[in-house]
């Protein structure tokens, strides 16, 4: 007969983060019943099993705890988005982005589903988020841009392209469907939007007069 595994006790740092991580599920839970405003400290404390005391202590405030809320969402998305881009460049990449989001709000919805609440309410009066998401647009605005100055060098994307405006209204565009989405998830046809959209990337940013014509 084998002996049993020892079993050892957890060190202070895995209960810290044990207990960050119940608090940011706790949270994650609250945000997508009620909403930013209506979530509370106390709220997120009794549904973790911890003490208001200890949300307020670990992540100094509210908007602290959003914050690293966000930041958590934020690296799930990555995740989906590193996998379906690679180390593809130009109308490639920016299809394969559009794929990404809509790969992740059907096999992730509730994180999507956060991700957007807390992006949405970066634009409120008062908002701790706007300095955190506004960094995330414009990284996102400069990948954007990296790949379509790519995709002209390898003759892919056309040279007259306004680089900035392309990106600009690339962004613009990932963010408006996913607010739609999230106004209608069941009715809106977030497959269809994404097939589009990748017609009008070839229409307005091919060097390819083909693509152009097809689009």
């Amino acid at each position: 007969m084998s002996p049993e595994p020892q079993v050892f006790p957890q060190t202070q740092a895995e209960r810290s983060a044990h207990s960050d991580q119940s608090m940011l599920d706790a949270a994650f839970e609250l945000v997508i019943e009620n909403g930013l405003e209506k979530t509370t400290l106390a709220m997120i404390g009794k549904r973790s099993g911890y003490s208001r005391g200890l949300v307020t202590h670990r992540f100094g405030s509210k908007a602290g705890l959003f914050e690293a809320l966000s930041k958590s969402v934020s690296r799930k998305w990555l995740e989906y988005l590193k996998a379906e881009v690679g180390r593809k460049t130009g109308l490639s990449a920016m299809s394969a982005a559009v794929d990404a989001l809509h790969r992740w709000v059907i096999e992730s919805p509730a994180d999507a589903r956060v991700m957007q609440i807390l992006f949405n309410d970066s634009a409120s009066p008062g908002s701790s988020l706007p300095g955190m998401v506004s960094k995330a647009h414009e990284r996102h605005h400069s990948d954007v841009v990296e790949w379509i100055r790519a995709g002209q060098a390898n003759g892919e994307i056309r040279d007259h392209v306004d680089v900035e405006a392309a990106a600009s209204h690339y962004v613009a565009y990932v963010s408006g469907i996913t607010y739609l989405w999230l106004l209608n998830p069941r009715t809106f046809d977030f497959a269809a939007t994404n097939a589009e959209m990748k017609r009008q990337l070839l229409a307005s940013l091919s060097a390819d007069p083909a693509h152009r014509v097809l689009a």
